[in-house]
């Protein structure tokens, strides 16, 4: 048998229940509108509920063949190849320097390593400090 106290206490729990659902659907319909590119035009309302946009601008994904379009480089005015690449002899020239200046690198390297190094001194012993004696 239920009580008339029992009784309320459900219809309020299930009233808590709904009020704590809608209190967190309404942002998130809120926060999806906002997605909608048309809410710019009808606000965030209206973006809910389907308003047609007052902005009819017709934009249609497919461009017409007029000819006047410059988004992309039009291939008979690519520049001619460069006629100042260097030659041959001249390559060879600049990978003979390069391996003139990494063996002189390892010679230097070389030099270096044979350079001794003095032994360090040897660690002093720890002093013996007692109060009293010196």
């Amino acid at each position: 048998m239920v009580t008339g106290s029992q009784g309320n206490g459900r219809g309020i729990a299930a009233a808590g229940r709904a009020f704590g659902a809608l209190a967190v659907a309404l942002p998130m319909v809120f926060g999806l509108s906002a997605c909608s590119d048309r809410m710019l035009d009808t606000g965030p309302l209206g973006a809910i509920t389907g308003e047609p946009s007052p902005v009819s601008d017709n934009s249609s994904p497919v461009r017409g063949m007029s000819g006047t379009n410059d988004e992309y480089p039009n291939l008979g005015t690519v520049p001619q190849r460069p006629t100042d690449l260097t030659t041959e002899a001249q390559r060879q020239q600049a990978m003979d320097r390069l391996a003139q200046d990494r063996a002189a690198s390892r010679r230097t390297r070389e030099q270096t390593e044979a350079i001794q190094v003095p032994e360090p001194l040897p660690i002093p012993p720890k002093p013996d400090l007692r109060p009293g004696k010196s």
